[in-house]
């Protein structure tokens, strides 16, 4: 099968055919996305649980409302930027696409760094308005603090899922995310059970295996979608574009936050 081939069997024509058919073959992979992202921290609480005990997984579960809104937020940022590039693809405006790419990285890095920040500085005091409890206060705390901080992680790789939809794929993201689940997995037991790392490692092992997930994206759109890989004149975009994109993707991501 040629590289072309390889392209169009995993993407959905969504412009062309049975439209109730194409919606459900590209909406089921995204709808399993989803799932999978939950089981990163289900399966960090099952392994803590087992090895660790009450202790560490109540901790956990302090703060795993900040997790799945943090996961909300990036997933809606990431598909509600990707929106424009869908867009100009389907009006097959190359340039433009190319642009709405370049400006979705810029929008992504700024908004990532300026969350990341105000989770730092926040964090502690949302805890406690979370009510939890003074003895697992740190320990929730230094499982959190570590996702927040490299929450960039989490986004890049909505960011470049969201791309891929964007082009009718969302298939490989959810074999990239599959991977990087089993990985997580694998990780979890190596830095808790083999590394002494207790609940921090399990969050160093979400970190890493997202990490991957956003390598395998990254290395697939170079190699195979160059059409989304934008040049250094492309981040030459105007003020209207870059409004556009961030109240898509600010909307979609406090609408996931919040849901």
């Amino acid at each position: 099968m040629s590289q072309s081939q390889t392209q169009r069997s995993s993407r959905v024509d969504l412009l062309h055919g049975s439209i109730l058919k194409s919606l459900l073959l590209f909406a089921l992979p995204i709808m399993a996305s989803r799932v999978f992202q939950q089981i990163y921290n289900t399966m960090d609480t099952l392994i803590v649980g087992h090895t660790l005990g009450d202790s560490s997984i109540a901790a956990m579960g302090a703060c795993s409302s900040i997790y799945e809104m943090m996961t909300g937020f990036t997933f809606g940022v990431g598909n509600g930027l990707a929106i424009v590039t869908a867009r100009c693809f389907g009006r097959q405006e190359t340039e433009r696409m190319k642009k709405s790419v370049a400006s979705c990285i810029v929008i992504g890095i700024t908004v990532t760094l300026v969350v990341t920040v105000l989770a730092t500085i926040f964090m502690h005091p949302l805890l406690r308005l979370l009510k939890t409890p003074a003895e697992i206060l740190e320990e929730s705390y230094s499982y959190i603090s570590i996702l927040s901080v490299f929450l960039f992680v989490m986004f890049a790789y909505n960011l470049c899922s969201g791309l891929l939809g964007a082009i009718g794929n969302s298939f490989m993201p959810l074999v990239f995310l599959i991977i990087s689940s089993l990985t997580n997995i694998l990780l979890d037991l190596l830095f808790i059970t083999r590394f002494q790392m207790g609940i921090r490692g399990a969050a160093v092992a979400t970190v890493i295996a997202q990490g991957f997930s956003v390598i395998l994206c990254l290395i697939y759109i170079i190699r195979k979608t160059p059409i989304l890989v934008p040049e250094r004149q492309h981040f030459a975009v105007g003020k209207k574009l870059y409004r556009e994109l961030t109240t898509q993707g600010l909307s979609m991501g406090f609408m996931n936050a919040v849901v």
